[in-house]
Protein backbone atom coordinates (compact mmCIF):
# COMPACT_ATOMS: atom_id res chain seq x y z
CA UNK A 1 0.00 0.00 0.00
CA UNK A 2 2.81 2.33 0.87
CA UNK A 3 4.45 1.67 -2.51
CA UNK A 4 1.18 2.41 -4.33
CA UNK A 5 0.80 5.73 -2.52
CA UNK A 6 4.39 6.63 -3.37
CA UNK A 7 3.78 5.78 -7.03
CA UNK A 8 0.62 7.96 -7.03
CA UNK A 9 2.51 10.85 -5.41
CA UNK A 10 5.29 10.54 -7.98
CA UNK A 11 2.74 10.50 -10.81
CA UNK A 12 1.04 13.66 -9.46
CA UNK A 13 4.40 15.45 -9.19
CA UNK A 14 5.23 14.50 -12.80
CA UNK A 15 1.82 15.73 -13.99
CA UNK A 16 2.35 19.08 -12.21
CA UNK A 17 5.77 19.45 -13.88
CA UNK A 18 4.29 18.65 -17.29
CA UNK A 19 1.57 21.23 -16.66
CA UNK A 20 4.15 23.89 -15.83
CA UNK A 21 6.14 23.04 -18.99
CA UNK A 22 2.96 23.20 -21.09
CA UNK A 23 2.27 26.71 -19.78
CA UNK A 24 5.88 27.85 -20.05
CA UNK A 25 6.52 26.73 -23.65
CA UNK A 26 4.06 29.18 -25.33
CA UNK A 27 5.40 31.99 -23.15
CA UNK A 28 8.98 31.23 -24.21
CA UNK A 29 7.92 31.10 -27.86
CA UNK A 30 6.17 34.48 -27.50
CA UNK A 31 9.23 36.01 -25.84
CA UNK A 32 11.47 34.74 -28.65
CA UNK A 33 9.13 36.12 -31.31
CA UNK A 34 9.19 39.51 -29.63
CA UNK A 35 12.96 39.53 -29.55
CA UNK A 36 13.33 38.81 -25.85
CA UNK A 37 15.55 36.33 -24.13
CA UNK A 38 18.35 36.32 -26.67
CA UNK A 39 21.52 38.14 -27.55
CA UNK A 40 21.09 38.20 -31.35
CA UNK A 41 19.93 41.10 -33.53
CA UNK A 42 16.27 40.51 -32.66
CA UNK A 43 17.05 41.05 -28.97
CA UNK A 44 18.53 44.51 -29.42
CA UNK A 45 16.20 47.50 -29.29
CA UNK A 46 15.38 49.32 -32.54
CA UNK A 47 17.52 52.42 -32.98
CA UNK A 48 16.03 55.00 -35.36
CA UNK A 49 18.46 56.68 -37.77
CA UNK A 50 19.94 59.96 -36.57
CA UNK A 51 18.13 63.07 -37.78
CA UNK A 52 19.70 65.08 -40.61
CA UNK A 53 22.57 67.24 -39.30
CA UNK A 54 22.37 71.05 -39.52
CA UNK A 55 24.41 72.50 -42.36
CA UNK A 56 27.58 74.33 -41.28
CA UNK A 57 27.93 77.99 -42.25
CA UNK A 58 31.21 77.21 -44.06
CA UNK A 59 29.21 75.04 -46.51
CA UNK A 60 26.97 77.93 -47.59
CA UNK A 61 28.45 79.14 -50.88
CA UNK A 62 25.99 81.75 -52.13
CA UNK A 63 22.73 83.51 -51.28
CA UNK A 64 20.90 85.95 -53.53
CA UNK A 65 17.44 87.32 -54.31
CA UNK A 66 18.06 89.13 -57.64
CA UNK A 67 16.69 86.39 -59.89
CA UNK A 68 19.68 84.93 -61.69
CA UNK A 69 17.75 81.69 -61.21
CA UNK A 70 14.14 82.84 -60.97
CA UNK A 71 12.43 79.44 -60.88
CA UNK A 72 11.49 77.37 -57.86
CA UNK A 73 14.19 74.71 -58.05
CA UNK A 74 15.83 71.88 -56.10
CA UNK A 75 18.97 70.76 -57.89
CA UNK A 76 21.98 68.51 -57.27
CA UNK A 77 25.25 69.29 -59.09
CA UNK A 78 27.97 66.61 -59.16
CA UNK A 79 30.49 67.92 -61.75
CA UNK A 80 32.65 71.04 -61.88
CA UNK A 81 31.51 71.78 -65.45
CA UNK A 82 27.83 71.83 -64.46
CA UNK A 83 28.66 73.84 -61.34
CA UNK A 84 30.29 76.57 -63.44
CA UNK A 85 27.15 76.77 -65.61
CA UNK A 86 24.83 76.97 -62.60
CA UNK A 87 27.06 79.49 -60.82
CA UNK A 88 27.20 81.70 -63.91
CA UNK A 89 23.40 81.66 -64.19
CA UNK A 90 22.85 82.24 -60.47
CA UNK A 91 25.17 85.28 -60.35
CA UNK A 92 24.19 86.73 -63.76
CA UNK A 93 22.15 89.58 -62.25
CA UNK A 94 25.06 90.81 -60.11
CA UNK A 95 26.96 93.93 -61.24
CA UNK A 96 30.25 92.21 -60.37
CA UNK A 97 29.57 88.44 -60.29
CA UNK A 98 31.83 86.60 -57.83
CA UNK A 99 34.05 83.79 -59.07
CA UNK A 100 32.81 80.29 -58.24
CA UNK A 101 34.35 78.82 -55.07
CA UNK A 102 36.48 75.68 -55.26
CA UNK A 103 34.54 72.50 -54.56
CA UNK A 104 36.23 69.09 -54.31
CA UNK A 105 33.77 67.05 -56.36
CA UNK A 106 35.57 63.81 -55.50
CA UNK A 107 34.04 63.96 -52.02
CA UNK A 108 31.52 66.80 -52.21
CA UNK A 109 28.62 67.97 -54.36
CA UNK A 110 26.49 71.08 -54.64
CA UNK A 111 22.82 71.60 -53.82
CA UNK A 112 20.84 74.51 -55.25
CA UNK A 113 17.55 75.60 -53.68
CA UNK A 114 15.49 78.38 -55.25
CA UNK A 115 12.14 79.63 -53.95
CA UNK A 116 10.85 81.20 -57.17
CA UNK A 117 9.02 84.54 -57.22
CA UNK A 118 8.51 85.83 -53.70
CA UNK A 119 9.07 89.15 -51.87
CA UNK A 120 12.10 90.72 -50.13
CA UNK A 121 10.71 89.52 -46.78
CA UNK A 122 10.81 85.86 -47.80
CA UNK A 123 13.84 83.60 -47.35
CA UNK A 124 15.01 80.12 -48.31
CA UNK A 125 17.59 78.04 -46.46
CA UNK A 126 19.08 74.57 -46.82
CA UNK A 127 18.62 73.60 -43.21
CA UNK A 128 20.15 70.13 -42.81
CA UNK A 129 21.23 66.96 -44.61
CA UNK A 130 21.58 63.31 -43.66
CA UNK A 131 21.45 59.72 -44.90
CA UNK A 132 18.24 57.78 -44.33
CA UNK A 133 17.58 54.13 -45.23
CA UNK A 134 14.25 53.58 -47.01
CA UNK A 135 12.58 50.59 -48.66
CA UNK A 136 11.97 50.80 -52.40
CA UNK A 137 8.99 49.39 -54.35
CA UNK A 138 10.69 45.98 -54.60
CA UNK A 139 11.25 45.82 -50.84
CA UNK A 140 15.00 46.49 -51.10
CA UNK A 141 16.73 48.78 -48.59
CA UNK A 142 18.26 51.90 -50.13
CA UNK A 143 20.29 54.76 -48.64
CA UNK A 144 19.01 58.16 -49.71
CA UNK A 145 20.35 61.62 -48.91
CA UNK A 146 17.63 63.72 -47.31
CA UNK A 147 17.96 67.49 -47.76
CA UNK A 148 15.66 69.63 -45.61
CA UNK A 149 14.88 73.01 -47.18
CA UNK A 150 13.06 75.68 -45.16
CA UNK A 151 11.17 78.56 -46.73
CA UNK A 152 10.25 81.44 -44.42
CA UNK A 153 7.40 83.60 -45.69
CA UNK A 154 7.21 87.19 -44.58
CA UNK A 155 4.12 89.15 -43.57
CA UNK A 156 3.29 90.38 -47.08
CA UNK A 157 4.06 94.02 -46.39
CA UNK A 158 5.97 94.53 -49.67
CA UNK A 159 4.74 94.07 -53.23
CA UNK A 160 8.26 94.00 -54.70
CA UNK A 161 9.55 90.84 -56.37
CA UNK A 162 12.47 88.82 -55.05
CA UNK A 163 13.82 85.38 -55.94
CA UNK A 164 15.50 83.80 -52.88
CA UNK A 165 18.22 81.32 -53.85
CA UNK A 166 20.83 79.42 -51.85
CA UNK A 167 23.76 77.32 -53.09
CA UNK A 168 25.51 74.99 -50.64
CA UNK A 169 27.96 72.10 -50.70
CA UNK A 170 27.27 68.78 -48.98
CA UNK A 171 28.99 65.37 -48.72
CA UNK A 172 28.90 63.53 -52.06
CA UNK A 173 26.19 60.88 -52.40
CA UNK A 174 25.86 58.81 -55.57
CA UNK A 175 22.39 57.51 -54.76
CA UNK A 176 18.98 59.12 -54.62
CA UNK A 177 18.56 62.60 -53.13
CA UNK A 178 15.21 63.58 -51.66
CA UNK A 179 14.20 67.10 -50.71
CA UNK A 180 11.95 67.64 -47.71
CA UNK A 181 10.37 71.09 -47.99
CA UNK A 182 9.23 72.90 -44.87
CA UNK A 183 7.40 76.17 -45.30
CA UNK A 184 6.75 78.47 -42.36
CA UNK A 185 5.20 81.86 -41.80
CA UNK A 186 7.30 84.47 -40.03
CA UNK A 187 6.21 84.09 -36.36
CA UNK A 188 6.13 87.89 -36.03
CA UNK A 189 3.10 87.86 -38.36
CA UNK A 190 1.07 85.89 -35.80
CA UNK A 191 0.64 82.78 -38.01
CA UNK A 192 1.72 79.20 -37.45
CA UNK A 193 3.58 76.88 -39.82
CA UNK A 194 1.37 75.79 -42.71
CA UNK A 195 2.71 72.44 -43.73
CA UNK A 196 5.58 70.44 -45.13
CA UNK A 197 5.94 67.86 -47.82
CA UNK A 198 8.28 65.87 -50.02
Amino acid sequence: MKGAQQDLSTERTSMRRLGRIAVAMPLLALAAACGGGGSGPAASAYAPPPPPAPLADRDRLYYDTTGGIADSVRMVVRTPERFEEVWSEATSRQDNPPAPPTVDFSSRMVVVAGAGRMTPEDQIRVDSVGIRTVTDAEGEAEDVLVVIVRTLRGCGRFALEAFPLEIVEVPRHEGDVRFLNRSEQDPNCGSSPFGDGL
